[in-house]
């Protein structure tokens, strides 16, 4: 399942201890298995050195008296500390200066979930070609990347309804969506990419967007699969893909 979303203050005070403006065991057991969560605790992990000579470099002048005069109570101002501290991260981020951060950009995947996640049942469940159609626009799909790829393969799976495939682009290279209906109606894709990477990486999970996704790559291409909140669906049937696609 998706964590919940937590504010910078409520990372800034986790950073800093301070268990009473925070839940410190909420987010500890979210850093478990949340990476875009990760990424942002090491955006805000910053050296307070490094904080200060970046504000030297952007030649602000003496401290703004809202900050230089916030009251110094730690029981009835952290909040408001930690707001202003989470604030500052931001200011010098976007003024890109002295430091960087961990945090990485959005790569092919983030994309397709986002996309993903405007996909509704009705968005498929009117999608009704002939087989031979099917065929055919899977061939197509599937010679863009490079790759031969069998509907009888993509319908094997009792789990899912085969609805479409088209040609999708990322950074110039074309990513192909086959879409899918689950049991229960919900939107499932299938993306792939030609990465040149031979590697071979199993199954991995995620939670994308509120959904269930799977991704993992061999013989230089990338997989992710994607849609509804069954976890254990979604990877049985990734398993299953990963075997045969």
């Amino acid at each position: 399942m998706q964590n919940r979303y937590f504010s910078d203050e409520e990372l800034v005070a986790y950073l800093d201890g301070e268990s009473e403006h925070t839940n410190m065991d909420e987010i500890t057991s979210a850093l478990k298995s949340d990476v875009k969560l990760n990424n942002r605790i090491d955006g805000l992990r910053l050296d307070k050195n490094e904080l200060a000579n970046s504000f030297d470099a952007l030649e602000i002048g003496e401290m703004p008296d809202f900050l230089s005069e916030a009251p110094k109570s730690a029981n009835d101002n952290s909040s408001i500390r930690n707001a202003i501290a989470a604030s500052i991260v931001a200011l010098v981020i976007g003024y890109g200066v002295g430091f960087t951060t961990t945090q990485n950009q959005p790569d092919w995947r983030d994309y397709v979930a986002s996309y993903q996640a405007l996909y509704t049942n009705d968005t498929l469940k009117n999608v009704a070609l002939s087989n031979e159609d099917q065929k055919a626009e899977l061939k197509l799909a599937a010679a863009s990347i490079g790759k031969n790829i069998t509907i009888e393969k993509l319908k094997n799976s009792t789990e899912l309804e085969y609805k479409r495939a088209q040609v999708l682009g990322y950074e110039g290279m074309p990513l192909i969506q086959i879409a899918f209906l689950g049991t229960k109606g919900e939107p499932i894709a299938l993306c792939i990419i030609r990465s040149g990477d031979q590697e071979k990486l199993g199954v991995e999970m995620e939670a994308m967007e509120g959904m269930s996704s799977a991704k993992w790559s061999k013989n230089g291409y990338e997989y992710l699969l994607i849609g509804g909140k069954d976890d254990a669906l979604i990877y049985k049937i990734a398993s299953e893909f990963s075997k045969v696609i």
